[in-house]
């Protein structure tokens, strides 16, 4: 291969994993077409068309029975493999076919693009790891910052009062707290050059980006994103005792400046809603979030126990939740999710199927859990054990594998995991 032809394959291959990675930008009216009322739709109609793009792209190079074969020996995508195996059995045994047929063909375009950015990781060998930084960064900074412009425009600029208000904040997500989980899973990686890199001017940035997405998190108001960040920042400021002065209290710094900023720029109506929210983290029944949760997790449970191997069929839960909710919900407030991905897919596809997509989490968790117990956990690892662990608590309390902010960069967080933890990993482009 000549050189010229090198670069432009990469090129090729460095814009398709941007494509993959900011899929969350397209929203229902994108290039001032109105797609639909849900922008994830759209966002899975655009990686339908990259999927085709990309494995037309592998085979014109002669790659693509090679990239699929070696794909499915990876464990992990084995796993994912038999997880959409179970959820098109379910087809079968779904009330509403055409509801079933659609969410089936939203999970196996995940599964395609699992295996697309697999495939494009094996090819441009160690860069991957550095385009998945530079990606999440950006990504972050696209995300938060655009949470500050809307609150600066809405009580700055145009005098309203600040409020927790979904349709607003919910910027490229389509969900309040899919957004601020989101910012979450992210900021774990500037956590990893704070603590990692040594260049200053890096570091200098990293604690504005962090300032930037506290500030965000603090206006999103997000329960069970406080809840993660917080357990996930105790985590990583353990791990690294040694540097507590040197770059963990820096930290804590930043994130009691982003605290304090959107106190006194924006919530000054109300200036202990923060403090109050986050001290309302708890179970307690007369939260009236959490008794409608305790309630779809109730019915999803009932569900599963009347159809335990088969399930009622892959995206029939908003179907089949008026049954068991019908007597609760207000005017046509319907339980479209169950808020708790793992109990929703096991009632959907059954108890098999709902082990294997608990099994996509558990089986990284799992593994680096041991390399934890063994002492060869690095701070890389430990930022993938993070970064997991957000997403596994937000698919607990939220639906991200619904959006694919959420899932796609779970993808890429996997392949990147895979590819790191190759001991002779080189650049199989050349």
């Amino acid at each position: 291969m000549t050189y010229k032809k090198k670069i432009m394959k990469n090129v090729t291959q460095f814009i398709l994993l941007g494509l993959y990675f900011f899929v969350f930008l397209i929203s229902e009216n994108s290039f001032n077409l109105y797609l639909s009322w849900d922008r994830k739709i759209p966002q899975f109609l655009f990686l339908s068309i990259l999927n085709t793009i990309t494995f037309i792209h592998l085979f014109r190079n002669n790659r693509l029975l090679l990239s699929i074969n070696s794909a499915l020996k990876e464990r992990i995508i084995i796993i994912y493999s038999l997880f959409i195996l179970m959820c098109f059995i379910s087809i079968f045994f779904a009330d509403n076919f055409s509801e079933s047929v659609i969410s089936f063909s939203q999970y196996f375009t995940y599964l395609l693009s699992f295996i697309a950015i697999y495939a494009i990781s094996k090819s441009i060998g160690k860069i991957f790891f550095k385009c998945f930084i530079i990606l999440s960064i950006t990504a972050l900074f696209i995300e938060s910052s655009s949470i500050l412009f809307n609150v600066v425009d809405r009580v700055l600029i145009n005098g309203e009062t600040f409020e927790r208000d979904n349709f607003l904040l919910r910027t490229f997500t389509g969900n309040i707290n899919i957004a601020a989980n989101s910012i979450v899973s992210k900021i774990i990686l500037v956590y990893l050059i704070i603590y990692t890199y040594r260049d200053m001017r890096i570091i200098y940035f990293s604690y504005l980006l962090l300032f930037i997405s506290f500030s965000a998190l603090f206006i999103l108001l997000t329960r069970s994103a406080f809840l993660s960040i917080g357990l996930l920042t105790f985590v990583i400021i353990i791990f690294n005792y040694k540097k507590i002065i040197t770059h963990s209290v820096p930290l804590l710094v930043t994130v009691l400046f982003g605290y304090f900023f959107v106190n006194l720029t924006f919530n000054t109506e109300n200036p202990d809603e923060i403090s109050s929210r986050i001290s309302s983290i708890a179970l307690t029944t007369e939260d009236d979030s959490i008794n409608e949760r305790l309630g779809y997790y109730s019915d999803a449970v009932k569900s599963i126990m009347q159809y335990p191997v088969f399930g009622i069929g892959v995206g029939n839960w908003k179907i089949k939740s008026i049954q068991y909710a019908g007597n609760t919900v207000n005017g046509y407030t319907v339980p479209y999710h169950t808020h708790n991905d793992f109990l929703q897919i096991s009632a959907e596809i059954g108890v098999i199927g709902g082990l294997l997509y608990l099994m996509i989490y558990l089986t990284p968790i799992y593994r680096l859990l041991i390399k934890l117990k063994d002492r060869v956990l690095d701070n890389l690892n430990l930022v993938y054990l993070l970064i997991i662990s957000a997403i596994f608590i937000d698919s607990i309390l939220n639906f991200p594998i619904a959006r694919p902010v959420n899932h796609i960069f779970l993808l890429f967080t996997l392949v990147s995991m895979i590819q790191t933890s190759k001991p002779n990993l080189n650049n199989e482009s050349t």
